[in-house]
Order: structure tokens, then sequence, then C-alpha cells
């Protein structure tokens, strides 16, 4: 039985559109694409958000990968990119939801040491019981280790929570450790399609 509804952050809670983002600063196409790619699309990135890099790592990183002629937009766009991330309301209202309802409602997501200004905005977090996020644990989704982490700090049962995530390596990781996942693809009725699946009435 589901009495758990566990939410992943980007693109699922806030938008996550790393063009987007580079956009709010940049307005020729082509730089807009190579900066969101060598910043947010990088590998280096992932590493940031499990806290295995620093801020200036991926700074210096972009700035080698792209050149001198991109370091003012480099260095704006990691500046204030925690500012660009618009709260997605209907799942906003999904998880107050669940809340009212008397779900466990919690949250686990891959973020960087610049979790700490987002979550200022996101007020979803008061309906909410618990959440983690990957640098303050030193790993990230899809690795086994940070759900069962997340099930231990909460002290949880992985058959009694339902995660819901934007990509399909991060729902997998969430199924090899015993949880429910559920895709989340943008659409909001296909996600309401697949808690109805699992018995949830939305």
């Amino acid at each position: 039985m589901i009495k758990n509804i566990v939410f992943d952050m980007g693109n699922v809670l806030l938008e996550w559109v790393p063009e987007n983002i580079v956009k709010r600063f940049v307005d020729d196409p082509e730089r807009v694409e190579k900066l969101a790619k060598t910043i947010f699309e990088s590998e280096i990135w992932h590493k940031f958000d499990a806290n295995e890099v620093t801020e200036e790592d991926v700074r210096n990183y972009a700035k080698e990968q792209l050149g001198e002629d991109y370091a003012e937009d480099i260095d704006e766009v990691l500046d204030n990119w925690q500012y660009c991330l618009p709260v997605q309301d209907s799942m906003s209202r999904l998880v107050k939801y669940f809340h009212n309802k008397g779900f466990g409602v919690y949250m686990l997501t891959n973020a960087n040491v610049k979790f700490v200004e987002i979550k200022r905005d996101l007020h979803v977090l008061k309906f909410m019981d618990g959440y983690m996020a990957s640098y303050e644990v030193g790993c990230a989704k899809p690795s086994e280790k940070i759900y069962k982490m997340f099930l231990k700090k909460f002290d949880l049962r992985a058959e009694e929570c339902l995660f819901i995530d934007d990509l399909v390596a991060n729902c997998d990781g969430a199924r090899a450790v015993g949880m429910t996942a559920v895709l989340f693809d943008g659409v909001y009725d296909h996600l309401v399609g697949g808690l109805r699946y699992y018995g949830l009435e939305v």
C-alpha cells in the first residue's frame, strides 16, 4: 500500500530547461545552446550535484571548453541561474493534495549547494515531511545509494513509497530499491493516469 509520495524537484516541482535559463542572459541562439550544454548538460554538473566538485570547477571547465569570449556570459549564468526556475503550479497543487489526504510527502532531488537559495522560494516544502538533496549526502540519483540513504533517514519502507521523476534512469533507480516509480513526462494528465494505475485517486 502506498503511504508516501516522493517528488523530484527539477522538471517536476520546478521547471528545469537549461536553454530557457541561459536565454535570460544571452540572446544569440548559438551561444545559448553552447552555454546550456557545456554548463548544465555536462558530466561535471552531475558531479557538482553530488558535491564531488565545486562551482568554481564548473566555471573553469566551461571557460576552458568555450574560451574567453564566453567568460562573461558563463559568469552571469552561474551567478544567477538559481533565480530562474519557475514553479510548476500543477505539481505544487499535487503536493498540497497528498499532504491534505494524509500521505507522507517528501522530495528527493539532485541539487548542488545553490539549493540553499532555491528552497527559499520553494514554498511547497512547508507541505512536506522532509527532503534530501544530493549535495548534502555526496551521491546522486540514479545511484541506489541515495535512495537507500533517503529511506533510512526518514525511516520509510520502500514498498510504501511512490517516486515521481522526469528521468527514466532515476525511476529505475527507485524501483531497484523496491519503490514504485512513475515517470513524469511533463504532461500532468499522463501523471494522473500513472498515479491512478497504482490506486491513487487524484
